[in-house]
């Protein structure tokens, strides 16, 4: 299957997820992480989903999920282990759909490393979970919180250097010089002041003070 990728910004936007169970929470949880505003369908729900309903962090129907229960939601979550609610779930026009389990929907949600701002994510375009699953615990043990706020520091240099630099050509160069290997096993390292020492070094290459 070949995807197209794509990064949703849907902070304050509403979703509904389709079911109550510990699968549909872990996709409640990654939803409320993302800003969303969620609705949450299902006749049952575990104690935590119940958890968030009662903090008025979702909002909860308890019902049998049907299509007129959809309103202007971005995305559509079926998480239930009833491959008739989920065949209905994803016949749902107008809207972007993803099916935990079965055929249907028409995205799927990768598996995500967070460190901040930084997000990566692992597709094997549904061919096997558990593969992405491997990659991403590899991963996980490679890229610390360091990564992280090696992040912050780039991106405050970035808008820096738009002022000290304002050719798109003299910046590519810049950050050439400074995104290397040794960049990376600085972050590894956590030597975050080696970091700045080498960006400014390389500022100093092109005439420049911070």
């Amino acid at each position: 299957m070949r995807l197209y990728p794509i990064n949703l910004d849907i902070d304050g936007k509403a979703c509904v997820v389709i079911g109550g169970g510990e699968v549909a929470l872990r996709k409640i949880r990654g939803l409320l992480a993302a800003g969303a505003r969620v609705k949450v369908i299902a006749p049952e729900v575990c104690a935590e989903v119940e958890e968030l309903a009662q903090r008025g962090e979702i909002t909860l129907t308890r019902e049998n999920f049907s299509e007129d229960m959809l309103g202007d939601e971005l995305i559509l979550i079926a998480a239930t282990d009833n491959p008739e609610v989920n065949r209905r779930a994803a016949q749902a026009k107008n809207i972007l759909v993803n099916m935990v389990e079965g055929a249907g929907g028409n995205f799927n949600v990768p598996s995500t490393i967070r460190r901040g701002e930084l997000l990566l994510t692992i597709s094997t375009g549904a061919n096997s979970p558990a593969f992405s699953k491997f990659i991403r615990q590899m991963l996980e043990a490679e890229l610390d919180e360091n990564f992280g706020a090696g992040l912050e520091i780039i991106s405050r240099w970035r808008r820096e250097l738009k002022r000290l630099l304002p050719n798109h050509t003299q910046r590519k160069i810049f950050w050439q010089r400074v995104l290397t290997q040794e960049m990376w096993q600085l972050l590894k390292q956590g030597q975050l002041n080696e970091l700045e020492d080498k960006i400014n070094h390389a500022l100093e290459s092109f005439g420049l003070e911070s």
